[in-house]
């Protein structure tokens, strides 16, 4: 059985794992994207977070960090440029995670299980539960609920 590519796919038939690939490529063409936010297999294995680059769209990421900070879910999001990869990806993601990612426990361990301690079980939840109201959060700020999503350029 073929599976449906999440661009072809309506609202509807996206599974929650894949809502911000699908939502987020609304806005504009990918250059580079994971598509999944977290492991549907091993929620607790890391905490929800979606990367990415557009081609070309710099106006877009400020516009999505201002609509991303205005939304009001259990945990607070953000949007932030990557410092470990070669280009510069973006990651949309709990705060909390972000913050503990500049941590120099993390810089040396990677471990967000250990910094984050008793909360890394509730902010792996909280994130997942949080995903499809930002995601529509996102879509009525830039009114695009009934568009179509880019296809990934090379």
């Amino acid at each position: 059985m073929k599976i449906k590519s999440t661009y072809l796919m309506e609202n509807g038939e996206v599974e929650n794992p894949e809502l911000m690939a699908y939502t987020i490529s609304k806005l504009g063409s990918f250059e580079w994207n994971r598509t999944t936010m977290y492991n549907p297999n091993n929620i607790y294995d890391r905490p929800a977070g979606f990367y990415f680059r557009f081609h070309d769209k710099n106006e877009v990421y400020s516009q999505l960090e201002t609509c991303i900070n205005s939304f009001l879910g259990k945990l607070q999001w953000c949007i932030n440029a990557s410092n470990n990869t070669r280009h510069k990806n973006y990651i949309v993601e709990p705060m909390i995670v972000y913050e503990a990612k500049l941590s120099d426990e993390y810089s040396m361990s990677y471990n967000l299980e250990s910094i984050l301690g008793c909360s890394y079980v509730t902010v792996c939840e909280q994130a997942i539960e949080d995903n499809p109201l930002l995601c529509k959060h996102i879509e009525e700020w830039f009114d695009v609920r009934s568009k179509r999503p880019y296809f990934p350029t090379k």
